[in-house]
């Protein structure tokens, strides 16, 4: 009786044990993750969830699974909680996933907690040593140990001090290869210039996404079998939105999260409110992240599409106002048809990876023709994908209205527009540019717009009712916008210089990039006030000016920044959206008293020549509006023309005062500059012979390439032995600190300690006194 009653219990115990082995969701995760086939390497992610389950169970961590993602492609994932406190428990972590383990290379990419408004930390650490140097910047760095305490935990430098409180430090992604992609992948860290789609050489972020195939420059799409799809963002900003994606975007290749917390507060809201403390989703839309999502060909957006009839010419905004949705739908229409389609756009607003797909997969039924070459057409510019059309920004406008001109002629305009106020009016948001002239050289053009509750409804006519439009479709995607990248003492100082050259009373205009970053803190400390801002571009610096009462008024022709920026404009009756026909026309500008044009380049030749388009590989960029507004300032009555720019570019490898430009590429001629400002000063060109001019330049130069500046000039007989005298060789360098955060951005940034704060003033004093005196 006995026995049986021992085999009883022992039948009843093995059942029990059977239905909890078969009820845990980790382990169905894991035989769901083994079963699927159609993703390369999907066994690798099973065999990955099992090495951590095991791990955490071994080692008695905590452990849960989320379902990550939109709600169109939500995808398990399994994650373990690690204090970071407990020394041993991390090197036993760090043993068991890396990319070392020959038989089991891990890839792990870890990331410090986004905290909105902080600056985000993320690496590739490929050693089982915590002593062991991670990939970032580009290189070996910081060993692995001292990253984690003072970038994932403090934030560097000691900046946020009450991040030692938060519950959660980071995290860390784990991919687990093969062999043959674990040698891949080393060989690409260890050669960066051999890679061929990733776009920045220099960011751990891009890395990290480094593909798993064949990376040969020229290589395709199927050829490179990405990991990720490739990023489409800059590298200023992968930190944050690479970590986002890596949450949420991935495919179901990563699987396993490893989540630094913090002792018993950390471990208790990992258990309670792990949730809550993921990253937020990515900014750009899913369908534009995630590799082979296709498109409903039943739903809004692919019908509203087709609307669209074969072998149209169709036309794509500018930045924030382009489509990336519209763009992936056509994509995906263009090879069932017989002609295709040609398609115009500007700067900004697709991405790059997505463009590829059009000039690669699209079975050539894709025409790319640029208006404006930017960063995410550079490649396929070089690479022959993408067609340029020389021209100014306000020349465009009139040639969309000119009967005689069938090239600007557009079967098709594809819009973003913000829901319908009460009168059934959408407004266009952020763009006025040249949608308008468009619509008015074609009436008939058929419309296909993006209705997006992120736009905002601007002021002025910058509206369509809803009766004139051909097709809607629905979106949620965030509006493009630029990388927010460490506001330096490099940008503070050029600021505070251009704080002086700016007048009361002035018309401003400034160009795009972080180098403006410190104009509003510039204009504030030299107390000026009454200014007007017409510009091309409206940006967040723009914004600060006009939120600090320096400036009331704006009229611009499309806005690009941040989502707090966007929010700003909406019903913003401050901020007047016009025409770039308008308002970049050199007449106009001319006219206009006390005009301040302020743009930047890539290099400024001694003799005053500015390059704004081409880098030592050719062209990266188009001039835009600098020319029609360095031109028309220049002959305005009390204008100015003002170009700012960093003395030293590939981080401080190269000068960008040179005494060659690139191909000899001249974008805005000496004629039409007056001033040259970098971090050391403002270098006087009005009304300067070339020979002075020389001396100026040299003198706002990086020291460390002045004496080489001086000598070459002193060869091509620009400057005079006699006149090296005047040149300052030996002063004291810049140092590119982060010395500030954006107020009220929603993406990551840095902040400035006290001792900062305290050091900089000094600096900036001193530094101020020494600009006045020179100047």
């Amino acid at each position: 009786m006995i026995k049986k009653l021992n085999t009883f219990f022992l039948l009843v115990t093995m059942l029990f044990s059977f239905s909890a082995l078969a009820a845990d969701p980790c382990l169905d995760l894991i035989k769901e993750l083994i079963a699927k086939k159609d993703f390369p390497g999907m066994e690798k992610t099973g065999e990955l969830v099992g090495r951590l389950k095991t791990f955490a169970d071994e080692n008695k961590l905590m452990y849960q699974i989320l379902d990550v993602g939109p709600p169109a492609r939500r995808v398990k994932k399994l994650f373990v909680a690690l204090d970071m406190n407990d020394d041993a428990m991390v090197e036993k972590y760090l043993k068991e996933f890396n990319l070392e383990d020959e038989a089991k290379p891990t890839l792990a990419l870890e990331f410090g907690f986004e905290v909105v408004n902080e600056y985000v930390s993320g690496v590739l650490r490929t050693s089982p040593d915590s002593k062991a140097p991670v990939y970032r910047w580009g290189k070996h760095d910081l060993p692995r140990n001292v990253w984690a305490q003072e970038w994932m935990i403090k934030g560097g430098f000691d900046r946020y001090p009450n991040r030692k409180q938060n519950p959660i430090w980071g995290y860390s992604h784990l991919i687990q290869l093969n062999p043959d992609e674990a040698k891949n992948v080393k060989f690409f860290l260890a050669n960066p210039e051999e890679r061929g789609p990733c776009k920045s050489d220099n960011c751990v972020a891009w890395t990290a996404s480094i593909e798993l195939g064949k990376t040969a420059k020229g290589a395709t799409d199927e050829e490179r079998k990405y990991l990720f799809n490739e990023l489409g963002v800059s590298r200023s900003s992968a930190h944050y939105e690479i970590g986002r994606r890596l949450m949420h975007a991935a495919s179901e290749r990563h699987s396993g999260v490893v989540v630094f917390v913090n002792g018993k507060a950390g471990m208790k809201t990992f258990e309670k409110d792990l949730i809550k403390f993921l990253p937020p989703e990515p900014q750009i839309p899913y369908t534009n992240i995630i590799k082979g999502l296709g498109h409903d060909p039943k739903g809004d957006l692919m019908q509203a599409v087709a609307k669209i009839p074969d072998g149209a010419k169709i036309f794509f905004p500018i930045a924030a106002g382009a489509s990336p949705e519209a763009m992936s739908a056509l994509i995906q229409a263009a090879p069932a048809l017989k002609k295709g389609f040609e398609i115009s756009l500007l700067v900004n607003g697709i991405n790059e990876s997505t463009l590829r797909k059009g000039a690669e997969l699209a079975d050539g039924k894709i025409k790319f023709k640029s208006l404006f070459v930017g960063s995410n057409m550079r490649k396929l510019h070089t690479e022959g994908y993408v067609q340029y059309v020389p021209g100014y920004l306000s020349d465009f406008p009139r040639f969309m209205r000119d009967p005689k001109m069938p090239e600007f002629k557009y079967d098709a305009i594809v819009v973003r527009v913000s829901p319908a106020d009460a009168n059934g009016n959408h407004s266009f948001g952020p763009n006025y540019d040249m949608i308008h002239a468009i619509l008015e050289g074609n009436p008939n053009v058929k419309i296909i717009a993006e209705v997006n509750e992120k736009v905002p409804f601007t002021t002025g006519d910058n509206f369509i009712h809803s009766s004139k439009i051909t097709a809607f479709f629905k979106s949620k995607a965030e509006l493009a916008g630029p990388p927010v990248v460490p506001y330096t003492t490099v940008e503070k100082r050029i600021g505070e210089a251009l704080g002086i050259l700016i007048d009361d009373g002035s018309t401003l205009q400034i160009g795009i990039g972080n180098i403006f970053g410190g104009l509003p803190d510039g204009l504030a400390a030299a107390g000026k006030k009454n200014l007007k801002i017409s510009t091309e571009m409206f940006g967040d610096s723009l914004k600060q000016i006009m939120e600090r009462g320096i400036a009331k008024k704006a009229e611009t022709g499309f806005a690009y920044g941040s989502g707090d920026l966007y929010k700003w404009l909406n019903k913003n009756k401050d901020v007047k959206f016009i025409s770039t026909e308008e308002v970049n026309s050199p007449a106009n500008i001319q006219q206009t008293e006390k005009f301040h044009a302020v743009n930047t380049a890539l290099q400024v030749r001694l003799t005053g020549d500015v390059n704004a388009e081409f880098g030592p590989e050719g062209r990266i960029s188009s001039p835009g509006g600098q020319v029609e507004f360095m031109s028309g300032a220049a002959r305005s009555n009390g204008g100015k023309s003002v170009i700012a720019i960093r003395s030293t570019a590939k981080n401080g490898d190269m000068s960008t005062i040179v005494m060659n430009l690139y191909d000899g590429h001249v974008t805005t001629p000496a004629e039409s500059v007056q001033y040259v400002v970098t971090e050391y000063g403002i270098a006087v060109l009005r009304g300067k012979t070339t020979s002075e001019r020389a001396i100026q330049l040299i003198n706002v130069a990086h020291p460390k390439f002045r004496a080489q500046l001086r000598d070459d000039a002193i060869e091509k007989h620009l400057i005079t032995p006699g006149d090296a005298n005047m040149i300052l060789i030996d002063i004291p360098e810049v140092v590119d600190a982060a010395v500030n955060a954006y107020p009220n951005r929603e993406i990551a940034s840095m902040h400035e300690g006290w001792f900062e704060k305290f050091w900089n003033s000094i600096n900036a004093n001193f530094y101020h006194v020494l600009k006045i005196y020179w100047h």
